[in-house]
């Protein structure tokens, strides 16, 4: 596996008088071996809008973490566009580099329902519990007249709410997970409808004989907590009344006669843990083991005696701790889990501040405005950034990259609003985040599992970029003895590289981390072959690394029964444009401008090269492109290196051996027709074959590992490769999907389109990078026809793994 960013935590051994001296180990062991070969990723995305229409483009960035790390394990990320009924609709492949990947999704012009599914994952999340993987349902408003005039789920389900009775549930969830007899517990419920929404509530707890023993109401979000000392031979129930007044009755767990009961309270800078047990009725062991893990690393440990006292206490500090939940459980002398608590860590120190302001801002009509966003760190950031027009979308996000990371990813059970659990450091919203913590469970792992060896069975490695992986059989094995397979990669735009690797005594060969688009054919040959003899004879099966089918899984259908419906207003507004734009004909057009924008301005040189010869990551870019027709010196230098020394800024050419290139103190990628090269290769590429050379401003995203020192690109005349592959076998390869561009007009230029520009979404760049040398960003855009209120969202990580997210609206 590859190396694996962790946190680096101190293990605190803090032994109370009450403590015996610790002797057991396999804690630590257990915990080691699953965060050195099982750490698991988990993904946050970033919508440009929360609510779309048909025909309309759903862009989004990914984010992959392992832990609150960005993930070095995955480079390769698979997303799905399911209907409201679960079957794909579309299905993209994307590169990861610096632990994100960009794409999009166009909703169809025919869609009829209320919601759409997307559904993220990498191979290496495939190997634990489906639940991690990354599913939201995203609302499609449908003014579409010609569509199904169904009802949208979330009404469909207020419908059933009025013609139906009203199905409520209440959930008791003592504290640790035990009640048990003559020792007092807080005891945490959640009450909720039946898809999982909250509901308010209030009533009473009973014994047998009906005497009141306690009130209880909810508090937040259907959720609330009591204490209660159970009795011997008490059961014990409560009578409640829902929000229709209704009046229910619901038993509470039955006590266990003996056993023992952990309460945890979360104060500042400190965690405090009781372990509590009864004189008169003894658990029936002498001690018990206290472990506190957090993202599989051990943070306490210690060895609880309860054969002296009622209640033996210990803390666990917390200042040094970054934000996240952390699991403390109490273990059996034996080593069996009987008691857990999660609580959650909210420290300042799991983001940071991005300052977001606007350097221009003009709401007129098709007037610019500039966005500058200034970032406080000096390590390089990996920023989105979406501008929409406020008025048309509606739907306030309920989760962002703080309660995704840091929390909904990492528990049971469905968080209702979980943004809200960051919006404040009140104790009033961490008496609510730990009321969270009482009735949802960790998910990550079983103690009982890992400690009896049972570790998740591996059935996928962590995937890389793109490999081609092939077999020659049918022949001899004598004959496939210290052969070599070579192949010539040909793209859609006509660029060819070639490629050798060496054959395996079993026939099998492997071209790896490759990263282009669409579909390539690939043409191969055993090497040597003469007249082909052997490559004609044997059989070959020849296919990519990516999986090759969606995963057959229905997303919950609550996801979408939780969506809100849409304001009155709000969808009028829409639906008016909406058929607008249908009126026109023009819903085709509007899913990116630049299909509509007339322009009679003449193709630079340079933009006509880069249409000819490039594509997905290669394609526009920040950077220099040199080509023979601009510079007569071109044609004139010895080679490629040779003749970029001293032409870009900060670029540091050694012509030694080897050949050498840098860009801000780190490694220059090379590419040759877009395929990764050494050195050495552009350095002998005659001049006579080169059509165009693009340097890229670091970091280059289509290189290995984000391209933080930028990457050269060398272009082969089109008839001109060294590489003939006439007369030789190929078949199609399907790469990366294809990139889509977002275009945002630029009424400054003239001949612009007169059409009504009814666009949404008025920017979106998946990928703002900021670094030492580049701490403040500025970001152009223009406005539509009718907005009069922009909407700004950034949200990022850093290398670090801190978050940051932003918002702002400009009136």
């Amino acid at each position: 596996m590859k190396t694996i960013k962790t946190r680096k935590f101190y293990l605190l051994i803090l032994l109370l008088p009450a403590y015996l001296s610790l002797q057991a180990q396999r804690f630590d062991t257990a915990l080691s071996k699953l965060n050195a070969n099982y750490m698991q990723e988990k993904l946050h995305l970033h919508f440009d809008r929360a609510s779309y229409n048909p025909g309309e483009t759903i862009w989004f960035k990914a984010y992959l973490f392992a832990g609150i790390y960005p993930s070095l394990i995955s480079k390769t990320l698979y997303v799905e566009l399911l209907d409201d009924k679960g079957k794909m609709i579309e299905r993209k492949t994307a590169p990861v580099v610096i632990s994100s990947t960009a794409s999009s999704f166009d909703v169809p012009e025919n869609f009829s329902g209320s919601a759409v599914y997307i559904r993220a994952y990498t191979k290496w999340m495939l190997n634990f519990d489906s639940s991690f993987i990354y599913s939201k349902a995203i609302p499609i408003i449908n003014s579409n007249p010609t569509a199904n005039k169904s009802i949208p789920l979330s009404q469909k389900t207020n419908a059933a709410a009025i013609t139906q009775q009203p199905i409520f549930f209440l959930q008791f969830f003592p504290e640790g997970g035990d009640l048990v007899q003559q020792i007092k517990s807080r005891v945490a419920f959640k009450a909720t409808n039946n898809t999982g929404l909250p509901v308010n509530i209030s009533g009473d707890i009973l014994d047998s004989r009906k005497n009141k023993i306690t009130s209880f109401s909810s508090v937040h979000d259907g959720m609330g907590s009591f204490e209660l000392l159970p009795q011997p031979g008490e059961v014990y129930k409560a009578v409640w009344k829902d929000e229709t007044k209704k009046i229910h009755e619901t038993l509470l767990p039955v006590a266990k006669q003996n056993g023992v009961v952990l309460e945890v309270n979360n104060n500042l800078n400190q965690i405090e843990f009781k372990v509590k047990s009864s004189v008169d009725n003894p658990p029936g062991y002498p001690f018990v083991y206290v472990v506190a893990q957090m993202d599989q690393q051990l943070l306490y440990k210690a060895k609880a005696n309860i054969t002296k006292k009622m209640i033996a206490s210990g803390i666990i500090p917390s200042e040094n701790l970054p934000a996240g939940i952390i699991q403390v459980t109490l273990f059996t002398p034996d080593e069996k889990p009987i008691a857990e608590r999660i609580t959650f860590i909210n420290l300042p120190a799991y983001s940071f501040i991005t300052d977001l302001n606007a350097a221009l801002k003009d709401l007129g009509k098709r007037k610019k405005n500039v966005i500058q966003i200034d970032v406080p760190d000096t390590i390089l950031t990996n920023l989105s950034v979406s501008v929409t027009d406020a008025e048309l979308d509606p739907f306030q996000t309920e989760d962002n990259i703080f309660s995704h990371v840091l929390l909904t990813d990492d528990i049971k059970g469905y968080v209702h609003n979980p943004a809200y659990y960051f919006s404040s450091d009140a104790d009033s919203v961490a008496d609510h985040l730990d009321l969270v913590m009482m009735t949802n469970g960790w998910r990550r792992f079983k103690w009982e599992n890992i400690l009896a060896g049972n570790f998740p069975k591996l059935n996928y490695t962590p995937e890389n970029y793109l490999s081609i992986e092939g077999r020659m059989y049918g022949v001899n094995k004598a004959l496939m003895a210290n052969k070599e397979m070579i192949s010539i990669i040909q793209l859609k735009n006509g660029n060819k590289q070639f490629l050798n690797t060496a054959m395996q005594p079993d026939g099998k060969f492997t071209f790896p981390d490759m990263i282009f688009y669409d579909t390539a054919k690939f043409y191969y040959q055993v090497n040597n072959d003469k007249n082909k003899s052997l490559t004609t004879r044997a059989d070959f099966d020849i296919k990519t690394s990516f999986l090759k089918e969606a995963l057959r899984q229905k997303p919950d259908s609550n996801l979408s029964l939780r969506l809100a419906p849409p304001d009155t207003i709000v969808l009028t507004k829409n639906k008016e444009i909406y058929k607008e734009q249908l009126s026109r004909a023009e819903l085709s057009k509007v899913k990116t401008l630049k299909e509509v924008v007339v322009t009679t301005n003449k193709k630079s040189k340079e933009q006509i090269l880069d249409e000819q010869y490039t594509s997905g990551f290669f394609s526009g870019g920040q950077g220099h492109t040199f080509s023979p027709e601009d510079d007569p010196a071109f044609s004139a230098a010895l080679n490629v290196l040779q003749y970029l020394q001293g032409r870009v800024a900060g670029l540091q050419i050694s012509m030694g051996s080897p050949v050498t290139a840098t860009r801000r103190g780190s490694t220059t990628s090379f590419f040759l027709n877009e395929m990764p090269v050494d050195a050495d290769m552009v350095q002998n590429t005659p001049m006579s074959d080169v059509a165009m050379v693009k340097v890229f401003d670091p970091p280059f995203f289509g290189a290995s590992g984000g391209g933080a020192g930028g990457a050269i690109a060398v272009y082969l005349k089109k008839g001109a490769n060294t590489s003939d592959a006439k007369g030789l076998d190929f078949i199609n390869i399907a790469g990366y999907s294809p990139a889509k561009e977002f275009y945002s007009p630029d009424y400054s230029k003239p001949n612009q389109s007169t059409d009504n520009d009814y666009r949404k979404t008025l920017y979106w760049n998946p990928f703002v990078i900021t670094n030492k040398e580049h701490r403040r960003i500025f970001l152009p855009f223009y406005n539509n026809d009718i907005t009069r209120k922009i909407k700004i969202i950034i949200e990022g990580c850093n290398e670090d793994g801190k978050l940051t997210r932003a918002e702002k609206v400009l009136q």
